[in-house]
């Protein structure tokens, strides 16, 4: 049996830079596995949503898998709450994503990422008390708060009275929403935005107001934590505030992968809203990212064994490598994640997979260092099927590609690509 592997390395696309002797960071990487690989595919660049929108890890592999964010997305918010299982179509409830932040008024100082100098223990004792200190009650209201990856969280409110609605504003001054995709501001004034309704609804009215009540009494719960008294003591920020973002209604019912296209499918993600996404599509899913104490060339060697062995027509595979130290401005480090991954993933696939196989490789998104954001940035992507001939580029990188003869030019289109007939 012939399998199709999409490998997704977030956030690598970039641009060139200046440390890299502007070269980007796929440019200037050591990579003979995703070289050898080059040889044999055909190459292009893709938009992942559209112009103009920033994409998100969820909505960027939303596109890849085939469904288009433009028509099904709801915002991460919802899916990674449906993910975790918090928030299901049909229930009056609303999900949001977080970031455990760092707020000094008379500084003038917000930190909107404070909570990834936190270790996990310290951050979900941080999210423990805020689940028994807070109450909504006396709004009719009740909550749940998820904390993962040292500074992230997934926030659900739900409703015993008065409908809620996800329609309310971030108070995250470093991205605005509009409908479901969220949008970096430049320059923004270092201090939370209060949540405000976008609409004209009782329902979006009464959820911001709920909101607002949440992050004003967590801080104080948060302000007033051990973990957050031993930073100060430490003389590191406290992480002392909830910032909100990226909120929403509960997710909208998808077609299955296996009615769409015949064929079944397995999701290794990373995050709690490809778990939602495998559930909406009918796709097996498992988490896929380092144990603790597992280094990350251990993490990727047993990642493969995985994808290898999961006995589906489709396997998919996030690789969350190169996207932090894009977030942190550190092309170098970016280099050496891409290297990483040649060396213990790619190398060794090539290996174990058959010329019957095809694989492709591309990004959920770019996170170019120079903005430690993600981007609209079209993105690479080779695909080695048989039937399609190779384009004679010998690379993986955003120059090569764009010489590249691959027909696909949105992300939705390289799916029906990949399990349709040779184009």
């Amino acid at each position: 049996m012939s399998t199709t592997y999409l490998v997704i390395l977030d956030g690598a696309a970039d641009r060139p830079n200046p440390l890299l002797d502007g070269r980007t960071p796929l440019e200037a990487a050591h990579t003979p596995g995703l070289d050898a690989l080059a040889a044999r595919s055909q190459h292009g660049m893709l938009t992942v949503i559209g112009p103009g929108i920033w994409p998100e890890s969820d909505s960027g592999a939303m596109a890849l898998l085939s469904y288009d964010p433009l028509l099904h997305y709801t915002g991460r918010g919802p899916l990674e709450g449906f993910g975790l299982g918090l928030v299901a179509p049909g229930v009056n409830a609303i999900a949001f994503r977080v970031n455990f932040a760092s707020f000094d008024e008379r500084a003038g100082r917000l930190d909107r990422r404070t909570a990834r100098g936190l270790n996990d223990e310290q951050l979900q004792a941080l999210a423990r008390a805020i689940r028994a200190n807070v109450s909504l009650d006396d709004l009719g209201v009740g909550f749940d708060l998820t904390a993962y990856s040292r500074h992230r969280g997934i926030l659900v409110f739900t409703g015993t009275g008065t409908a809620l609605s996800g329609q309310v504003t971030n108070t995250d001054p470093g991205f605005r929403n509009e409908g479901p995709f969220g949008f970096p501001v430049k320059g923004f004034e270092p201090r939370p935005l209060a949540a405000a309704p976008r609409d004209d609804s009782v329902a979006t009215k009464f959820a911001a107001g709920v909101v607002n009540a949440f992050v004003e009494r967590s801080a104080a719960v948060l302000d007033a934590h051990p973990v957050n008294i031993a930073r100060r003591v430490r003389g590191e920020l406290p992480a002392n505030l909830l910032l909100v973002r990226d909120g929403g209604d509960a997710p909208t019912p998808l077609p299955r992968f296996d009615e769409k296209f015949g064929c079944s499918i397995s999701i290794f993600g990373q995050i709690p809203a490809e778990a939602g996404l495998a559930t909406l599509i009918g796709a097996n899913f498992g988490y896929s990212r380092p144990t603790a104490g597992e280094g990350e060339p251990a993490y990727l060697r047993r990642a493969l064994d995985e994808v290898l062995t999961a006995g589906t027509d489709v396997v998919f595979i996030h690789l969350k490598g190169p996207d932090e130290p894009g977030h942190d401005n550190q092309p170098r480090e970016k280099t050496r994640a891409i290297e990483l991954i040649d060396e213990h993933f790619v190398r060794p696939m090539l290996k174990r997979v058959n010329d019957s196989d095809t694989i492709a490789v591309t990004s959920d998104h770019a996170t170019p260092c120079e903005l430690g954001i993600h981007s609209d940035d079209p993105v690479p992507a080779m695909v080695r099927k048989p039937g399609l001939p190779a384009d004679g580029i010998a690379r993986f990188a955003e120059a090569f590609a764009k010489g590249g003869r691959l027909p696909a030019r949105r992300a939705v289109e390289l799916m029906p690509l990949l399990v349709g007939g040779p184009t």
